[in-house]
């Protein structure tokens, strides 16, 4: 695997490097309806239009957080 994917259709593992975070993470994303994808032949063949649609999901799932004496925590 490449270590920084170009623009293009990306595969899970591409997509889940780019996002640093595991491949369970982004089938489980794209099972929620979170994360677009295009389902290329067999059942768990994916591709992911990257990075627009992975930045896009970031995005949308992205907590912010503030500082608090050397911790983060999520601001609510």
């Amino acid at each position: 695997m490449r270590n920084t994917p170009e623009a293009g259709w990306w595969t899970v593992g591409e997509s889940a490097a780019y996002a640093r975070v595991g491949k369970k993470t982004i089938y489980a994303a794209v099972r929620a309806g979170q994360l677009r994808a295009a389902r290329i032949g067999g059942r768990r063949s994916l591709r992911i239009r990257g990075p627009d649609w992975v930045d896009l999901w970031l995005k949308e799932i992205a907590e912010p957080v503030e500082a608090n004496r050397g911790a983060l925590r999520v601001a609510r």
